[in-house]
Order: structure tokens, then sequence, then C-alpha cells
């Protein structure tokens, strides 16, 4: 039942009469693109088959599929291999959501690193990545070390005051690139005591920053067994 082909931002208007009597439609409504991939694919660790009950790439396929009907920002492509699939999405969080939501319906993946999307400018020929809005709210005497962390992440300091709540908190803004976001939040909890709150929303797409940026530089035990 219901309409086909409608998309976010389609108006649907009576036809009664030609039309005639119809309201003007409203102005489509633009999703933003994804700005972070990552890939998705079977389990193949040697724990694979312990935990969930979905294992099968086809049983994958299908539910990554089915999430496009309601998520509008996902964009989800298959890839060389058969098992495997890239999945790109509005920033790190956008994703983290649809793994766990994933992983808690009985689905085992295996989860690549996050990769930024980087696309050519159609005017100026140059190549850009995407950049974020940082807020940092934080105790003072941690100020320094917020700051001292951006700055090796290819920040740009855009404002920085004491919060108006009284607490003795400072704020701090950065405009960011999307790739000094990557594993910066387990840095800053680490460098503030966990006393950091961090707020980031997508700005635009700039000209690409030459060079590497400093990313996470220490593993994660996963598991160890004798």
């Amino acid at each position: 039942s219901g309409l086909e082909n409608i998309e976010i931002g389609d108006t649907l208007i009576t036809n009664e009469g030609g039309g005639a009597d119809a309201a003007e439609p409203l102005p489509p409504i633009a999703v933003e693109l994804p700005t972070v991939r990552m890939t998705l694919g079977v389990n193949k660790s040697p724990l694979a088959g312990r935990e969930g009950k979905f294992l099968t790439s086809r049983m994958i396929r299908d539910r990554l599929f089915k999430e496009l009907d309601r998520n509008v920002a996902l964009q989800v492509e298959e890839t060389e291999s058969a098992d495997k699939y890239a999945v790109s999405g509005r920033g790190q969080l956008h994703l983290t959501v649809l793994i766990e939501t994933m992983r808690r319906e009985g689905f085992e993946l295996e989860v690549g690193p996050p990769v930024v999307i980087i696309k050519e400018n159609e005017e100026t020929g140059k190549m850009e990545e995407p950049f974020e809005m940082v807020e940092v709210r934080v105790p003072e005497e941690y100020s320094g070390s917020v700051i001292d962390l951006f700055n090796t992440r290819a920040g740009e300091l855009q404002d920085m005051g004491l919060d108006d709540g009284g607490e003795s908190m400072s704020v701090i803004k950065y405009l960011i690139p999307t790739r000094g976001m990557l594993g910066v939040r387990s840095e800053l909890l680490s460098a503030t005591r966990g006393t950091a709150i961090i707020d980031a929303v997508f700005d635009s797409y700039r000209p690409k920053i030459a060079g590497e940026i400093q990313s996470r530089d220490k593993g994660s035990l996963l598991a160890f067994e004798n």
C-alpha cells in the first residue's frame, strides 16, 4: 500500500481538477552527503559464531540494504569482496549507532577502520575533505591539554572563554578536519581525566590539508590467550 518512489523532501498534492486548486509544493530538502566510510563484513576471527546468530554475508547484506529504507543519510555499496560492504554515513557516531544496533540484534560483524570521504571540487578541481566544528567544555586546569591535542590534529582555534554557568568550565571551539577527529575522543577523555564534554557537528568541505594528520597511535587489546 502507499505510493512508491517517494523521497525525503517531496511534496504530495492533490490532482483533483487537474491540480488547479492544489497548494504550491514546498522547497525540496537536500540530504547532506556522507563524510565517513567503513567496511562491514563477515566475522572471520577464531571466535566467530560464539555470540551472534546472523553470520552469513547474505544476512548482513539484507540487513544493511533494509536500513536504507529509513536511514536516508546512509549509503551502502558492494565491494570487490563478496563478504564485505562499504557503508558511508554522517560521521563516526552515525555508523557507530548502526553497528551497535546490529550487534544487539544478533549480527556478528568484521568492522574496518573509518576513512574520511575525499571529494573533488567541480569548480576548482581541487580535492576537499570534511571539516567539523567542535565545542569542548572542560575544567580550566585541563584547557591547555585540550588545546595541545587539537593543535596536533590540524585544528584551528575559533573561540575560547568561560562557561556562563559559573562552574569554572572553559569553552573551547575548534574547526578541525574530520581526519583529525578519528580517535580523538578516547585521547581527550584521558587528557582531561574523563571530565570533558565534546560536541561536534559537520561544518563544510574545505581544501584538503596536505600530509598526514595524527590519529590514534595506540592499539587496543581485543583478546589474550595462553
